[in-house]
């Protein structure tokens, strides 16, 4: 995973990459408290769109459990003040149930991109893409 930056606390860049590190990486809820809004709307990668600070929390902890070494690298992050658009690649194993599948051993690496809406230092909207058929092929739960 790559640092942290150390920029300030209202950089909208950093603040989205403490979504990907401290919430879903490390499970660490005090950083949800402090860096998303209570009303925050999340659009996942299949479409559905969850609303709220502990529907967030809920998918990042569903996610690090599925995923105990969940990691991002970070390829490209741009921001207009407002919008963060981060693009990463993201890697884990996959060693508990998910959603109904069940755990596999296998190592996944797939190409994602994210963007944030950042209002006042806080996360108002994040909307997730990345390979999900790449990454379902690599847990060997599809297979074409």
């Amino acid at each position: 995973m790559t640092p942290r930056p150390t920029a300030a606390a209202s950089d909208p860049i950093a603040i989205a990459r403490r979504c990907f590190e401290d919430i879903v990486c490390r499970g660490d809820m005090t950083v949800a408290e402090e860096i998303l809004a209570p009303d925050v709307v999340f659009t996942t990668v299949s479409g559905e769109v969850l609303r709220g600070r502990r529907a967030f929390e809920n998918f990042a902890m569903q996610m690090l459990e599925a995923f105990p070494d969940i990691r991002f690298e970070f390829t490209e992050e741009f921001t207009d003040g407002e919008r963060v658009c981060a693009r990463f690649v993201m890697r884990g194993t996959f060693l508990s149930t998910l959603m109904g599948l069940l755990p596999t051993g296998a190592e996944f690496t797939v190409a994602g991109i994210d963007t944030f809406r950042v209002v006042d230092g806080k996360v108002t909207e994040i909307h997730a893409m990345y390979d999900t058929l790449g990454q379902l092929q690599q847990l060997g739960v599809v297979k074409l």
